[in-house]
């Protein structure tokens, strides 16, 4: 399997945790977003997601 499938699919891994970290307060039933922790926690895993996805389009693009 290619890196750059790789980096994709747990890019794409990250970006469904975050969603999740993001969708806490809709299950609980508060139907706000989340303060503190899980807001933090949900913008760390768009950044590593937004990350890995560049990785993996600059692999594709060399060829990889």
């Amino acid at each position: 399997m290619p890196t750059s499938l790789t980096l994709n699919l747990v890019a794409l891994a990250f970006l469904t945790a975050g969603l999740g970290f993001l969708s806490r307060g809709l299950r609980v039933g508060k139907g706000t977003m989340p303060q503190g922790r899980d807001r933090r926690a949900a913008a760390a895993l768009f950044a590593v997601s937004a990350v890995l996805f560049l990785t993996a389009g600059g692999l594709s693009m060399s060829g990889d």
